[in-house]
C-alpha cells in the first residue's frame, strides 16, 4: 500500500511542477522498473530529514530516483560502445542505478552518498541483488564524494544532477589527478544535465544524448586517452 502512496506522490510531484502528459509516462516506466529490478527507490526525500556524513546540502539535490527510461537509455548505448565492468554512482542515494547497472553486466559497483539512511538503503539493495549476480563485487561509501580518491579501475561515473557545479568541478579535478598516473579513457553517464558545460571545461565531448518530452534528459560524455607527444 505505501508504495503506490508513493506513486501517487510521485505522479503528482511531476503532473504539478511539469505536466501530466510527463507524469503519466513517468509513472508507466516507474511501477515497470521497481517490478523488473525489484527494488523500491520511489519516494522521494528531502536532505535536512536524512543523517548527513560531512556534507553541505546547499550544494545538493535532494534524493530522488533517475527515471528508468532513462537509466536504461545511457547504460544500454554505453555498453555497446565499449564492454566495461566499473560502474560508480556518485550521489547513489538507494542504489537504483546500481542494481540496473548489474543487469547491463558491470560487475564492478560502487556507490557514494553522504546520507545515512539511503545508504543503508542501498547495501540491502545491493545484499540482495547479490543473491542473482553472484559475480558482482560492490561497494556502498558513506561519505562526501569531494574526499573521494579515483581508483585505478574506474571508467564509468553515473550522476543524476546531485551535486552544483563547484562539486562537479571538485570531482573532476581528482578524475584528472587519477589520469596522470593511470590514463585510460573516462565516461560518465550525466543524466538531467544541468551542468554540463563544467565538463566542457576539462575536455570531455558528448557521444550520446537522450531526450523524451523535453524534460527527461541523458548525456554520455567521454574523455579520450591520447597519448603524450
Amino acid at each position: 500500500m505505501k508504495k503506490w502512496i508513493d506513486y501517487i506522490k510521485l505522479f503528482w510531484y511531476f503532473g504539478v511542477n511539469w505536466n501530466f502528459r510527463l507524469a503519466i509516462f513517468m509513472l508507466r516506466h516507474e511501477i515497470k522498473g521497481e517490478k523488473k529490478y525489484q527494488i523500491n527507490t520511489t519516494a522521494p526525500a528531502e536532505l535536512p530529514d536524512l543523517t548527513i556524513q560531512n556534507g553541505d546540502i546547499s550544494k545538493s539535490s535532494r534524493y530522488e530516483a533517475v527515471n528508468f527510461f532513462i537509466l536504461e537509455s545511457l547504460l544500454q548505448k554505453i555498453q555497446s560502445i565499449e564492454s566495461l565492468s566499473s560502474f560508480s554512482d556518485l550521489g547513489c542515494g538507494k542504489g537504483r542505478a546500481l542494481v540496473v547497472a548489474a543487469h547491463f553486466g558491470f560487475t564492478h559497483l560502487k556507490g557514494i552518498d553522504f546520507a545515512k539512511e539511503v545508504c543503508e538503503e542501498a547495501k540491502q539493495h545491493m545484499k540482495k541483488l547479490k543473491q542473482d549476480f553472484p559475480n558482482i563485487n560492490y561497494e556502498i561509501i558513506c561519505g562526501n564524494v569531494i574526499d573521494y580518491i579515483v581508483e585505478p579501475r574506474e571508467s564509468v561515473f553515473f550522476m543524476f544532477n546531485p551535486f552544483d557545479d563547484e562539486t562537479i568541478r571538485i570531482f573532476l579535478e581528482k578524475v584528472e589527478v587519477s589520469l596522470q598516473k593511470h590514463p585510460r579513457d573516462i565516461y560518465f553517464l550525466y543524466a538531467s544535465p544541468r551542468h554540463i558545460e563544467t565538463f566542457f571545461e576539462f575536455e570531455y565531448e558528448p557521444i550520446y544524448r537522450k531526450r523524451k518530452l523535453k524534460w527527461l534528459d541523458g548525456v554520455i560524455l567521454k574523455k579520450e586517452f591520447q597519448l603524450s607527444t
